[in-house]
């Protein structure tokens, strides 16, 4: 008798802990699913962002793409810190912000920084025909 005793007095507690395990299997796998969409929407806003700049300035050897941050409100807006290197040696670093659905790069020109390095791109407009080689804000590498 005293068996099922302590069976029904433990009975409570596995449930606590079951639901406990259970809570925090859920949170975690959430967490993970939301990290991996996050990293595929950054690729694909990086991998957009690296062919519309191919296609707006030319002479572009590298592109390194850092701290991209992305917010759905009030609309959607992607951006990230873009360093260019070019093919004669230059490089230009700055923040970059990307609309995915019009394939605009938007620089801002707020203030003289942004003036100077909007007037820096229009002097290399055109179209890089070469392969580009991209550092990924992720830390990996490729070719577009």
């Amino acid at each position: 008798m005293s068996k099922n005793r302590l069976r029904k007095s433990y009975k409570p507690l596995f449930i606590v802990l079951l639901l406990a395990t259970v809570t925090t299997g859920g949170v975690f796998i959430f967490s993970v699913l939301g990290k991996s969409q996050e990293e595929r929407r950054n690729r694909e806003y990086e991998v957009s962002l690296v062919n519309a700049l191919k296609n707006s300035y030319e002479g572009i050897e590298e592109v390194t793409i850092t701290n991209p941050s992305y917010s759905s409100i009030p609309s959607d807006a992607w951006g990230a810190d873009v360093k260019l290197k070019f093919f004669d040696g230059t490089s230009k670093e700055h923040v970059l912000a990307f609309d995915i659905n019009s394939n605009k790069i938007r620089i801002g020109v707020y203030n003289k920084d942004d003036e100077e390095f909007q007037h820096f791109l229009n002097s290399r407009r055109g179209s890089t025909k070469s392969k580009v080689k991209v550092k990924y804000s992720n830390g990996s590498e490729g070719e577009l």
